[in-house]
């Protein structure tokens, strides 16, 4: 068993009690988060002891994840998971295939089959040893997925380094620091900046030629940020983004 990666998603949970208490008003979908994220340890777990991460083999799984929609989730979340539960085992393997090829689904199905799919991938992504640092491209090496958010951080090999991570399998790769991944842009000053006072560590990094945005998690300010984590707090930077006419290079797995 990988206990690095289990006890990863584990402080991603803990962290969540310290995000509820700095960001009251993401409670309510923290608290949401926080039960698909134990559902997601739990099944990575039990694949971690199989041996086997294969979604197709236990697509039974799927309707516990359905279980907690149901009780936990939104009206629409509630009424996707109700409908999702009445298909057959082909249609709804059918669903998700297409979801894989395509990239995209309706809001309530992508973030259960997101919800679903991640620890299978971002178990078999471990197991991969791909080369991250050299990948440099906008689209997961792993499951072909765009990233959602992006994080810098210092390592050994690269100071200030931007890392993308992906809205998928939580696979990260290292990235361009200045290149907007929709456009191409690499020209400095077609790029902006914004933060909230006080929450500095969490930026929109805008791209003026095309109007597309990254959340970046800057660890160097705050080393405990979980990217995929702290970025569902801040939905707030989403909605004023929005409201500027700017758009999300990927949507995160809430689809803000």
């Amino acid at each position: 068993m990988s206990l690095i990666s289990l006890r990863e998603r584990e402080y991603s949970i803990n962290r969540l009690q310290h995000l509820k208490a700095k960001h009251p008003e993401a409670e309510a979908i923290l608290n949401f988060m926080e039960r698909i994220l134990q559902w997601q340890t739990k099944l990575y777990e039990k694949l971690e002891n199989k041996g086997e991460a294969n979604w197709r083999k236990d697509l039974k799984e799927l309707h516990s994840l359905l279980e907690v929609c149901k009780s936990y989730g939104s009206d629409p979340l509630r009424e996707t998971a109700e409908r999702l539960g009445a298909l057959s085992k082909d249609e709804i393997e059918r669903l998700i295939a297409d979801f894989l090829k395509e990239k995209r689904a309706p809001e309530e199905e992508r973030f259960i089959f997101l919800s679903f799919l991640n620890p299978f991938f971002s178990l078999s992504a471990e197991r991969e040893g791909m080369d991250l640092k050299n990948w440099l491209k906008e689209r997961c090496p792993v499951c072909g997925f765009r990233p959602s958010v992006s994080y810098i951080m210092d390592t050994e090999d690269v100071e200030g380094g931007r890392y993308l991570s992906c809205v998928l399998c939580n696979t990260s790769w290292l990235y361009y620091r200045t290149k907007c991944p929709r456009c191409g842009n690499v020209e400095d000053d077609h790029f902006e900046y914004f933060y909230e006072e006080g929450n500095r560590y969490v930026q929109l990094h805008v791209c003026r030629k095309c109007n597309t945005y990254l959340k970046v998690i800057d660890l160097r300010i705050d080393g405990l940020a979980v990217p995929h984590i702290d970025d569902l707090a801040t939905l707030s930077l989403d909605l004023w983004a929005q409201q500027q006419g700017f758009e999300r290079y990927e949507k995160n797995l809430l689809g803000l």
